[in-house]
């Protein structure tokens, strides 16, 4: 197998940042859409628990190509996209924005049984950093009125109809896991989305929906594989996956099969676990065993699942390395491994670590402010700030002409975000992952980078971003513009 042409990108940080190169194709102009839903009063029920805001605070504003002259308070290397009304003729503008609030909703699976608290960290930076933008003087002095709902996982399509009754400007920020159920309310309401993160093709391809790091079906991501081939060249012919019983894991697990083998992997075998947990997690260890496996995929969460899953591959003594996503990077996951059992993970990541918040303004600023309000941390908390400020960006830019269509069109011509420089720059609009990562590595109750080791760097290769193609990309029935036209009829019926 021949090796791929890489290149060292470092971020140099300070009142700006070097741009890093990325090749990603322009496709994205079309994500616009229409709007329609019922205009309702605020709050709610079903797991949903309304928030309004106020910490300390700064203001300006910048386009994201370029790093802005500082105004005032700075986001890494972006000033902050909230302040007073500077003169603007400020009006009832569309479904949930009035001259003086705004209405968005988020959420994430927190109140899910199984693992409680799941995806906290997305909830807790929305409430600190609308707190923080309300302190400043809101989007242009309309003040942000933020109801977080709990999808517990199996509850989506009951919040996402909620937050389509409650008449929630547009969802912010958010992550939840089965989001492909909600697809035909959100679009039957037109509730537009710039969400955290992606995990169904229907939603990762979906109409009225911009990500600040697009996850989209159809390509993913190749660093973590050749870094893996690379590091563990005498593994990779034996890996094997263990993903959960519902679609969320089984998508993603799909993808790895799809695409990994092109870097050596060869997958002996795939076991498919409970997502409510098993009793004993000894079966699934012996099989590996049995099989050989050296070098594990595992999908779903840290805490429980994969915690109880390595504490019994110790006991039984299989020797594997294991590797996942972005998700398994948190303080919880980190604290819980006292033991040593879940040494050897390796994490996949185009953010950077919060080991290196003193090299990074905007991840220091990230950990600061969520600190402050005593909120979790973990890199699904700063994908959903950067969401959040890309929203707010575009907000801003919109001026008094707030609305949903003005939201997804500006935020398609930036061709450039860093979300402050927590990560690697992206392209939103284009909905093609980012051509940079990075490999950490748990062990103990600390995580470190592995590769590339020099801190701020990234590995960045045109070639990582790979095409695949799944059962589930063919059920998304994508256009010749890469939309989903699964639900296009319920958006067209609203």
């Amino acid at each position: 197998m021949s090796r791929l042409r890489k290149s060292r990108v470092r971020l140099r940080w300070g009142a700006a940042v070097l741009a890093l190169a990325l090749v990603a194709a322009a496709c994205g102009d079309d994500r616009d859409d229409e709007e329609a839903a019922p205009e309702t009063t605020a709050a709610a029920d079903d797991g949903a628990t309304e928030t309004t805001a106020a910490p300390e605070g700064d203001d300006g504003a910048t386009e994201t190509t370029e790093a802005p002259e500082a105004e005032g308070e700075m986001f890494g290397d972006i000033a902050w996209p909230c302040g007073p009304n500077d003169g603007l003729e400020l009006t009832d503008s569309d479904v949930g924005v009035t001259a003086d609030t705004i209405k968005i909703g988020s959420g994430d699976d927190r109140g899910f049984a199984t693992a409680p608290g799941l995806n906290k960290e997305q909830g807790d930076a929305m409430e600190a950093f609308v707190a923080k933008c309300n302190e400043l003087g809101g989007i242009n002095g309309r003040q942000i009125e933020l109801t977080l709902y709990d999808a517990a996982i199996t509850n989506v399509v009951n919040v996402v109809t909620q937050a389509c009754q409650d008449g929630e400007f547009m969802l912010v920020g958010e992550g939840f896991s089965l989001d492909s159920l909600q697809e035909e309310v959100r679009l039957g309401c037109g509730l537009a989305a710039v969400p955290a993160w992606s995990v169904s093709a229907a939603f990762a391809h979906a109409p009225l929906m911009i990500q600040p790091v697009p996850n989209p079906a159809d390509r993913t991501p190749m660093t973590m594989a050749d870094q893996l081939s690379q590091l563990y060249p005498d593994r990779i012919a034996s890996a094997a996956t263990v993903y959960a019983n519902y679609a969320a894991t089984i998508e993603t697990k799909d993808k790895v099969l799809a695409s990994y083998p092109e870097y050596g992997f060869n997958f002996l075998t795939n076991l498919e676990y409970n997502i409510n947990g098993e009793d004993d997690w000894t079966p699934f260890v012996l099989q590996l065993k049995e099989a050989g496996a050296q070098i594990v995929y595992f999908t779903g969460s840290c805490l429980p699942n994969y915690q109880a899953f390595m504490q019994a591959a110790r006991v039984n003594e299989l020797d594997i390395i294991t590797f996942s996503d972005t998700n398994f990077y948190t303080g919880n996951c980190a604290e819980a491994n006292a033991d040593g059992a879940m040494d050897g993970l390796h994490v996949r990541s185009a953010f950077i670590p919060f080991e290196e918040a003193d090299a990074v303004p905007a991840v220091g600023q990230y950990l600061e402010l969520l600190e402050g309000t005593g909120g979790e941390t973990g890199i699904l908390g700063m994908q959903t700030t950067s969401a959040f400020l890309l929203w707010a960006t575009a907000a801003k830019d919109c001026g008094a002409d707030l609305t949903r269509d003005c939201i997804l069109e500006t935020i398609a011509g930036y061709d450039e975000w860093t979300g402050g420089g927590m990560h690697a720059p992206t392209n939103p609009a284009s909905n093609e992952p980012p051509d940079c990562g990075m490999l950490i590595q748990l062990v103990g109750t600390e995580y470190s980078r592995i590769a590339p080791e020099e801190p701020g760097t990234f590995d960045c290769d045109p070639a990582h971003n790979a095409v695949v193609q799944t059962t589930w990309v063919d059920q998304a029935q994508l256009d010749e513009n890469r939309i989903s036209q699964l639900f296009i009829a319920a958006l067209q019926e609203g």
